[in-house]
C-alpha cells in the first residue's frame, strides 16, 4: 500500500514555531546549516524567513565573529527580495551553506524559549493593512536600513542584538499579522534612530 503524501508543514506563525523548525533540524545532528533550517521552515513565509536571523543575532549565538554581519547579508537579501515583490526567497549557497555547532543552537534555544512563550500570548490578527501590500514593504524598507547597521556595529559586542531586536519585532509583525507590533517596531525604530544620532551628534 503506498503511503499517503505527508502535508507540507504551515509555516510558523509566531516566535515558538520557528524555534520548533530550528530545534527539529537540529534533530540528529552535530552541526546545522543555514540551508537544513531553511528547509524545515519553507521559503514561502518572509515573516518567519526575516525572524530566523534576526533571533540568532538577539541570542547568545551574536557572540560568534561575524555572524551578526551574516545574518546581516541574510535580512538585506530577505527584505530586497519583498520589496520586489518576490513570492519565495533565494539566499546565495555561501550563506546557506554555513553550519554551527548544535550545542550552541540549543544553549540559544534555552535561552530564548521562556521570552518567546511571553511574547506569542500577546501576538494576534489586527491592524492587518499595517502588515500587508504596501505595509509589508514599508516593512521590509525599515528591516533592510537596520540590517545595514549591524556590520559596523559588530565592533561593539552584542550591540548588533539590539537592532536585530527591533528587526524581530517587524519580523513577529509579518508572521503573525499583527499590525501593532509593526507600529511598536516603528517606534522603536525611531527610538533607536534617536540614540544613534545623539551619540554621533554630541
Amino acid at each position: 500500500m503506498r503511503r499517503r503524501p505527508t502535508a507540507p508543514r504551515p509555516p510558523p506563525c509566531n516566535l515558538g514555531g520557528l524555534l520548533d523548525c530550528i530545534e527539529e533540524a537540529c534533530a540528529h545532528a552535530e552541526t546545522v546549516s543555514g540551508q537544513a533550517i531553511l528547509n524545515e521552515i519553507g521559503q514561502r513565509s518572509f515573516g518567519a524567513l526575516l525572524l530566523l536571523p534576526a533571533i540568532i543575532v538577539v541570542s547568545p549565538l551574536s557572540g560568534i565573529i561575524g555572524l551578526p554581519t551574516v545574518m546581516a547579508v541574510i535580512i538585506v537579501a530577505i527584505c530586497g527580495q519583498m520589496l520586489l515583490g518576490r513570492r519565495e526567497f533565494w539566499v546565495p549557497r555561501a550563506v546557506t551553506g554555513r553550519s554551527v555547532p548544535c550545542r550552541r543552537v540549543h544553549q540559544a534555544l534555552r535561552f530564548l524559549r521562556p521570552p518567546a512563550r511571553l511574547v506569542d500570548r500577546v501576538l494576534k490578527p489586527r491592524l492587518i493593512l499595517l502588515t500587508q501590500g504596501i505595509g509589508t514593504r514599508l516593512i521590509a524598507l525599515a528591516c533592510l536600513l537596520l540590517a545595514l547597521l549591524m556590520p559596523p556595529m559588530e565592533m561593539v559586542p552584542f550591540t548588533t542584538s539590539i537592532v536585530a531586536g527591533v528587526i524581530s519585532v517587524f519580523a513577529l509583525a509579518l508572521a503573525s499579522n499583527d499590525g501593532l507590533m509593526a507600529l511598536l517596531g516603528y517606534g522603536l525604530s525611531l527610538a533607536l534612530a534617536g540614540s544613534l544620532a545623539g551619540l554621533f551628534l554630541f
